[in-house]
């Protein structure tokens, strides 16, 4: 039986249909996911060549000890670019942003680690903020481009 519209007597004929939902097109999955992989891909590519940046033209050692304004330079520039990288990401695909900052910030740590354990007699401080303070800013700055569409 249709329902009443909230503005008076009248009432809702074709109701039925607001619960319907348009068919996916063919090779939406595939478009969909190829852009998350994109997007995570060129999030990666930002954050990635950005440190690489800093570190050569500061002429900044990454595993030599370094003094506190270094770490904190450092700590800033990478976890800015660490959400810029997640917001570029994650604008490939909206609907699927958080999981392109959570692909970005995963690797930014996944990367991190791995430098850790292959060079255990260097200093670490460059990896400890790549591993606690940019992956959870990348994650963080995918944040700002969800979408619910």
């Amino acid at each position: 039986m249709p329902q009443p519209l909230s503005g008076g007597n009248r009432r809702r004929t074709h109701a039925h249909l607001d619960e319907l939902k348009p068919a996916q097109a063919p090779g939406s999955i595939v478009k969909t996911f190829g852009l998350c992989v994109a997007g995570w891909f060129v999030g990666y590519l930002i954050s990635c060549v950005s440190s690489i940046a800093w570190f050569i033209l500061g002429k900044i050692s990454p595993h030599q000890p370094a003094s506190t304004g270094i770490m904190w330079a450092t700590a800033i520039y990478g976890i800015l670019f660490s959400i810029v990288a997640a917001v570029v990401g994650a604008s490939f695909c909206r609907k699927f942003a958080l999981g392109i900052g959570a692909a970005i910030a995963l690797n930014i740590g996944v990367v991190g680690l791995w430098s850790w354990y292959s060079t255990p007699a260097d200093t670490h401080w460059s990896q400890a903020i790549a591993i606690f303070l940019m992956a959870p800013a990348a994650q963080f700055g995918a944040l700002f481009r969800r979408s619910d569409d």
